[in-house]
């Protein structure tokens, strides 16, 4: 098997003197794994995966990203490996609303230090939108595209930089049962066809069953758990 893309040793978080998150954490995340995390609100869900990303530091154990350490670095360095390395889906999709849909998923590519993947990003990004679904809608702005739209241009957004890991937090918090569905396709095709990591975290049962792995967060522990019927 290929070495851990990602790997959390006896990770620990906790707010101030009193709460703790997170409580000896080990994970490995594979190139093209999908892993869901199901667990309470509350259970740290999210804190899980914004140490993942390097979004924030742990507060002991170990954080690997291709084998380096992941919060060992300075500022700098983290932030342009999150831009290059880590895509994020989150239940907001923070979308500028006066910019169309193309404009929004170009939006990564303006700060990335290559600039040939710069120049070849809207081919990219018309392609990638044509993909999912909304080859006709590139110039519509947010307010004119529904939920699963918008979340779909979130999706691609993520995907721009060509990432080798992709976070994605409640990413069907806002959908119904048949968007969550077409959502889940999407994800695991671009998963299977961009060779991309995914790591999601929800509350839908639905879209856990559609993952190779399923983790169950409770009181601040990691488990591994069957696939949801």
């Amino acid at each position: 098997m290929n070495p851990p893309l990602v790997e959390l040793q006896q990770v620990d978080k906790h707010f101030g003197r009193q709460t703790e998150v997170l409580r000896c954490i080990d994970l490995d995340v594979h190139p093209r794994d999908t892993v869901a995390v199901l667990g309470p609100s509350g259970s740290g869900k999210s804190t899980l995966l914004n140490i993942l990303g390097g979004l924030l530091p742990p507060s002991s154990g170990n954080v690997r990203f291709d084998g380096q350490d992941l919060h060992g670095r300075d500022q700098k360095e983290l932030a342009a490996l999150r831009n290059r390395e880590i895509g994020f889906i989150f239940q907001a999709h923070h979308l500028l609303p006066q910019c169309s849909a193309l404009e929004n998923v170009l939006v990564p590519t303006l700060v990335h230090p290559k600039g040939e993947l710069r120049n070849s990003a809207p081919e990219r990004a018309r392609q990638l939108l044509t993909e999912v679904g909304l080859g006709e809608r590139l110039q519509h702005r947010p307010s004119e595209l529904s939920g699963g739209e918008q979340q779909r241009v979130a999706v691609v957004r993520a995907l721009i930089n060509q990432p080798r890991l992709l976070l994605a937090d409640e990413p069907t918090g806002s959908l119904d049962e048949q968007a969550t569905d077409h959502l889940g396709d999407l994800l695991c095709q671009l998963n299977e066809r961009h060779h991309v990591a995914l790591v999601t975290v929800t509350h839908s049962r639905r879209l856990a069953a559609r993952m190779s792995r399923v983790l169950t967060l409770r009181d601040g522990s990691l488990t591994e758990a069957p696939a949801p019927q």
